[in-house]
C-alpha cells in the first residue's frame, strides 16, 4: 500500500515567515495555484480516498486532488498541526536571532513544548495514531493521499529510519510530500516503511521498487519511542 503524506499549500504566514501551528489560516492566491498544480499531477489510478487535517489550509488542498481524482474526502482531526501555543504567529527569522536555543529544543527535543502548547512527542503520538487509522480503514487500497501540516510530517519522517543517506532534517516543503509504503502484521498493526521525504506528490504516485533497502516499522510503537535528532 503506497501512502502519500501531502503538506498543504501555502498561506500569507508561510509566505511571511511565520509560526502557524493551529491557528486557522486559509490557503493565499500562491497556495491556491500550487494546489491545484498538485492535484492535477496526480495521476488516476487505484485511490481510495483523501484524507486531511480539518484545518483551512489543510481541507483546501485535499478538496483539490479528492476533486482530481474523484474519490471521497475525509477530514480527521487528530490530523491536525502541532499546537505552538504562544509562538503561533510569531516570525520564525526573529525568534532564530533572538532565542536560538529555543528553535533547536522545538525542533530537536521532542520532550519541549512551547508555553501553552504541545510536545514534539504528544504531536507526533496523536498524528501517528490517526495516521494508523485512516490506513486500517484503507486497509485493502492500493494508494491512499493524506494532506496534513509541515510540523507533523517533519516529527514523522525524523522518527523513521530514512530511506537514503541521511534523515529528513529540514521541514518538508508546501505542496511537498513524504511517501511510505505500509503493509500489516499478523495482530492488525500497520508497518511503514520512509521511501521518500520532501518530494514531488507525483514521485510518490508509483510502483517502483526502492533503489536502497527500506525499513519496515511498526507505526505506533517506533512513533511513540523513538526519535532521530
Amino acid at each position: 500500500m503506497r501512502v502519500v503524506l501531502l503538506r498543504h499549500a501555502e498561506t500569507d504566514r508561510n509566505a511571511a515567515d511565520r509560526f502557524q501551528g493551529q491557528a486557522d489560516i486559509p490557503l493565499n492566491d500562491e497556495g491556491v495555484r500550487q494546489a491545484q498544480r498538485a492535484a492535477r499531477s496526480l495521476p488516476p489510478g487505484d485511490w481510495a480516498a483523501v484524507y486531511s487535517s480539518p484545518m483551512s489550509r489543510a481541507a483546501q488542498t485535499a478538496a483539490y486532488a479528492a476533486g482530481r481524482l474523484d474519490v471521497p474526502h475525509h477530514r480527521v482531526d487528530d490530523l491536525r498541526e502541532r499546537h505552538l501555543g504562544s509562538l503561533d504567529g510569531l516570525s520564525r527569522a526573529e525568534f532564530a536571532r533572538s532565542r536560538p536555543a529555543t528553535l533547536r529544543r522545538l525542533l530537536e527535543d521532542p520532550g519541549y513544548a512551547p508555553p501553552g502548547g504541545e510536545s514534539g512527542h504528544a504531536a507526533r503520538v496523536r498524528f501517528c495514531a490517526a495516521l494508523h487509522e485512516v490506513l486500517a480503514a484503507e486497509r485493502t487500497a492500493g494508494q491512499v493521499l493524506v494532506v496534513a501540516h509541515g510540523g507533523v510530517l517533519n516529527l514523522l519522517a525524523r522518527a523513521l529510519p530514512a530511506a537514503g543517506d541521511e534523515p529528513p532534517r529540514l521541514m518538508v516543503g508546501t505542496c511537498r510530500a513524504l511517501c511510505l509504503d505500509a503493509e500489516w502484521t499478523a495482530q492488525g498493526r500497520a508497518r511503514v516503511a520512509l521511501r521518500r521525504w520532501n518530494a514531488d506528490p507525483r514521485e510518490c504516485a508509483t510502483t517502483d521498487r526502492p533503489r536502497t533497502p527500506v525499513t519496515f516499522v511498526d507505526l505506533v510503537d517506533h512513533a511513540k519511542e523513538v526519535t532521530h535528532t
